[in-house]
């Protein structure tokens, strides 16, 4: 079996790709997809709907008769907003229900992701904890973190304190913060995993359901809280990640690479069987 991830969102295709290398898979990544590479593979599995370089691997993969996975990852699905999750624009909407209807299997990154395409099979996104560990070196700061793509008129401000000081890292709407928030720059990602230990609380984002940045943080040992929502705890059996004394635990049990790609073998199974 030869599988083709296709774009790059979050380091998440290139991750399971080297994990499923491990399992037997002949598995391979590509941002730019052509006919060549696409015809070379059994399998095509694309992530995040409304990305051009996906859009064009669904297109040659139906050209070539090929399986087409999508892998879904939020906004590709549903917006985030201050007031809850919303449909879509029009124009999006049309583009992602159109590869949704035409996929051999629908993955979904989140579980809140489940209302907006109930065919989809939610997998749990996977964690390097290789790579997102406690480095006991790394000397602590004594401000708390902000990381996250923050969303206009979440609750944010509410959960800053003023008489706690913060880092804040946001590449999502631009917040008038207080001044006991310092905005710092974004990380590369090769330097997150040093730059998360030296913070033991972080603020991810307010309003999301579990995104890769709290993740990491929490595979390093960091306390987070987002505002979790109760009703979504049933996918970490009753667990509240905003709650959680062991962290680094919880992502082991529940997004450790093994169990995301357990999960695809038996997807890429069941289409080289359809």
């Amino acid at each position: 079996m030869r599988v083709l991830h296709v774009h790059q969102i979050a380091h998440i295709p290139q991750l399971l790709v080297s994990r499923l290398k491990e399992k037997g898979v002949q598995a391979d990544f590509v941002e730019v997809p052509d006919a060549r590479t696409i015809a070379k593979h059994d399998i095509i599995h694309g992530h995040y709907a409304l990305n051009r370089h996906t859009i064009a691997a669904f297109r040659l993969a139906r050209k070539l008769k090929k399986p087409f996975i999508l892998h879904c990852h939020g906004s590709d699905l549903r917006l985030l907003t201050g007031t809850g999750r919303k449909q879509l624009p029009f124009h999006y909407s049309v583009i992602s229900q159109y590869i949704r209807k035409r996929s051999a299997a629908i993955i979904l990154s989140t579980p809140d992701l489940e209302e907006f395409e109930p065919n989809g099979t939610y997998i749990p996104n996977p964690v390097d904890l290789e790579r997102f560990r406690p480095m006991p070196e790394v000397k602590k700061s004594k401000r708390q973190l902000i990381l996250g793509k923050q969303v206009k008129n979440s609750k944010l401000s509410k959960f800053i304190k003023p008489d706690v000081e913060y880092d804040c890292v946001n590449n999502g709407y631009p917040f008038n913060f207080p001044s006991n928030v310092r905005m710092l720059p974004c990380v590369e990602y090769d330097e997150l995993n040093e730059f998360l230990n030296h913070y033991e609380f972080m603020i991810g984002t307010v309003g999301d359901v579990i995104s890769m940045a709290r993740l990491e943080a929490m595979a390093c040992g960091l306390a987070t809280f987002t505002d979790f929502e109760k009703k979504f705890t049933k996918y970490y059996d009753g667990q509240n990640p905003d709650e959680v004394k062991e962290p680094r635990e919880f992502i082991k049990r529940f997004h450790s690479p093994e169990i995301p790609v357990s999960k695809l073998l038996r997807i890429y199974d069941d289409v080289m069987r359809a």
